[in-house]
């Protein structure tokens, strides 16, 4: 009788376990990460008001949670243009700059945008997700050499841009993808 609750307890614990890793599909087996949520409760817009600024939708809690550290300010962006549907904001530690995270959302003619920035990303990798239509991860320079994620959903396009150095121990794709899973959620969650 042992034996046979033990063995229905591990079947159980394997099932539940594949379930939770996402059972080692296609996607698993080419390399390229999963957004790792799925799109129940989400919108097919973006849930926030007109005009909305980044900090409207990613808090300074938000990122400290996905990089799991502590210290981080918000960064004003100059180039920010809620008003205009091109919201942008970064957010760093005491170490300024080389620890920032930036995001920008184009909230229009995302495919225009997204193939437009797709062009400054060298060396692009497609990483696949269930959460955005197209998504790509590369190297942006833009006077220092960043990572970019680079994604779309629907008419939206968004990039995630952040220094590699200053995240060394991550491995890239997963920083971004965590980012943008935590973005999408919050722009997208009704």
């Amino acid at each position: 009788m042992k034996l046979r609750i033990s063995a229905v307890l591990l079947v159980t614990g394997l099932v539940f376990l594949g379930a939770a890793c996402g059972g080692g599909g296609a996607e698993a087996d080419s390399g390229s990460a999963s957004s790792g949520s799925s799109e129940a409760g989400l919108s097919d817009t973006i849930v926030l008001p007109e005009g909305w600024e980044m900090l409207d939708a990613v808090s300074v809690a938000d990122v400290e949670a996905v990089v799991g550290a502590t210290g981080y300010e918000p960064w004003a962006e100059s180039l920010s243009d809620a008003a205009a549907g091109k919201p942008q904001g970064g957010y760093a530690t005491a170490d300024g700059a080389p620890s920032k995270i930036n995001f920008l959302v184009y909230t229009t003619d995302g495919q225009a945008e997204y193939d437009r920035v797709a062009g400054f990303i060298e060396d692009s990798t497609p990483v696949s997700g269930d959460l955005w239509d197209q998504a790509i991860i590369g190297t942006l320079y833009d006077g220092d050499k960043l990572k970019a994620l680079l994604l779309r959903r629907g008419d939206v396009c968004m990039r995630i841009a952040w220094n590699p150095a200053a995240y060394a121990d991550w491995d890239q794709t997963e920083l971004g993808t965590k980012l943008a899973t935590m973005l999408v959620d919050k722009l997208y969650t009704k």
